[in-house]
């Protein structure tokens, strides 16, 4: 496997697992101030999650006769989950995790590595990966 296709199926995987580990706790599914409407967002998140990092993850996993097309779709798909959750900071009203639980975010210097960072590094990513993987040979 190639370092392109590495890095963009540790990004559709960490996609398809991120929900689970971020969301399935006492700050987010099971937290007792939320509303059974947010908390049904939040699970449609973690399964939206789920389903098109695991979609990225066969299409960049199989061997199939269109190798150039899987990588763009395996990419594609996780890459529009991190692209929604960083879009969704621009609606009225929303907050990251610091909003509430500050002292559970941690900060490198001035940066919160929070949802933000999280979405703009595995887009970062997948770019990179994407980039690596069009660098290869269209056969092999």
């Amino acid at each position: 496997m190639t370092r392109g296709r590495t890095l963009l199926t540790v990004v559709a995987g960490l996609t398809a697992a991120g929900g689970w580990a971020a969301d399935w706790n006492r700050t987010h599914l099971f937290n007792p101030r939320w509303p059974p409407h947010a908390k049904f967002h939040d699970a449609q998140t973690i399964v939206l999650g789920t389903l098109l990092g695991g979609a990225g993850l066969c299409l960049l996993l199989r061997d199939g006769p269109d190798r150039r097309r899987d990588t763009v779709w395996g990419a594609a798909l996780p890459g529009l989950f991190w692209a929604a959750q960083g879009a969704s900071f621009a609606f009225p009203g929303t907050a990251g995790l610091a909003a509430e639980f500050p002292e559970l975010v941690p900060r490198v210097g001035r940066t919160w590595i929070d949802e933000k960072f999280a979405a703009g590094t595995m887009l970062g990513l997948t770019g990179l990966g994407y980039a690596l993987e069009r660098k290869e040979p269209a056969e092999r």
